[in-house]
């Protein structure tokens, strides 16, 4: 039976009061839902299907009998009931989340759930190894993933949707809210181009060159990457009027895809495209000291880590050290390609075989 609330709400300027029981699963979906001011972002973060949140949403708004949102092509913004619900609402999720906390605390690592979010980087190279390791290790403990932009990581942290972040630090740590439990070694990043890319014929390339092609971004770009490129974007007739950047990704995948079928240009570390670069498909173009990533693992302040939150903590660290060794494998390997005559991808393939062979002497480099 799901649980049930009595909130307490206070109507205009008279003093009477009235309490109604109301399901905290409601609660919490439009609590969502206003922290994301959108429901496609809300469904996401609570793991479920958009059409389900919206018939959800409109339940409570019946029972309340007052809308709670209106909703625009731009997203969804409270209206003047919905803020006064909605003020009610956030203490309601705060006190039953720190519950929650509180009874897993005493529990351990028995049972529970740990809700992680991550940016798409991330999830491509330190997420798949930390899981195998944490379910193998922790199999009554569930998990649950949340991949988004960084900005979007932060509120749902606020809104205590998740309990642990990685992601890019610079668009995170200025939040009071949030506290910095660990930063992750930097991982870095190349421009990588397809085979058989124009660029490729040219010697002493430049990131000016770069940009005369179209770029792919994956998620939204942190200041500290986009200022150099704007600053490196040359105004010429070849460019202008294009759009800067040329094709948005939130994955990975999709990103290395489209750099594939396309002169476009992409920025990632070499272990995120290791097959298509073995298979001679992607090659990496260039590499400036500002290109690497500044991953940090973040949780809200004043909250504390459950056991199985803090055994995640432990596995994300221990994962991205493997990440890193075999990436720095990877760019040795094609450090030393740049700087010769092009070979094939046979030294590739043992150096990175080499790294996955000795992960521990790698990362005491």
């Amino acid at each position: 039976m799901p649980a049930r609330v009595y909130l307490v709400m206070r109507i205009g300027y008279y003093p009477r009061e009235y309490a109604m029981a109301i399901d905290l699963r409601l609660i919490r979906y439009a609590h969502s839902v206003a922290a994301n001011r959108s429901f496609n972002r809300a469904a996401t973060a609570l793991g479920i299907a958009q059409p389900t949140l919206s018939r959800s949403i409109k339940q409570l708004e019946l029972q309340l009998g007052l809308p709670l949102f209106v909703r625009s092509a731009q997203g969804a913004e409270p209206t003047d009931f919905g803020l006064m619900f909605l003020k009610e609402a956030e203490l309601v999720v705060a006190q039953v989340a720190d519950l929650e906390q509180q009874v897993s605390l005493v529990k351990g690592l028995k049972s529970g759930t740990v809700a992680l979010g991550v940016g798409p980087y991330v999830a491509e190279v330190v997420v798949p190894i930390c899981m195998a390791r944490f379910a193998a290790a922790h199999p009554a403990v569930g998990v649950r993933i949340q991949l988004d932009a960084p900005d979007a990581l932060g509120r749902a942290l606020r809104a205590r949707s998740v309990d642990l972040v990685v992601a890019e630090a610079s668009m995170l740590e200025e939040d009071e809210a949030l506290e910095v439990i660990a930063r992750l070694t930097p991982m870095r990043g190349y421009v990588l181009v397809r085979a058989g890319h124009p660029l490729l014929s040219r010697a002493n390339v430049t990131l000016a060159d770069v940009l005369d092609y179209p770029l792919v971004q994956i998620a939204r770009m942190p200041p500290r990457a986009l200022t150099p490129l704007l600053q490196r974007r040359r105004k010429t007739s070849a460019n202008a009027g294009t759009a800067f950047p040329a094709i948005e990704c939130p994955t990975v995948p999709l990103a290395l895809n489209a750099v594939l079928n396309s002169d476009a240009t992409v920025m990632a570390a070499l272990s995120m495209a290791q097959g298509e670069l073995e298979r001679g498909l992607l090659r990496p173009l260039l590499h400036e000291p500002w290109m690497s990533s500044n991953w940090a693992i973040m949780k809200l302040r004043r909250r504390s880590l459950a056991p199985a939150a803090k055994a995640m903590v432990a596995d994300l660290e221990r994962a991205h050290g493997e990440a890193l060794a075999r990436d720095l494998a990877l760019c040795r390997a094609w450090d030393r390609r740049m700087r010769s005559k092009p070979g094939d991808s046979e030294n590739l393939r043992r150096a990175a075989a080499r790294g996955r062979s000795r992960p521990g002497s790698e990362r005491r480099t």
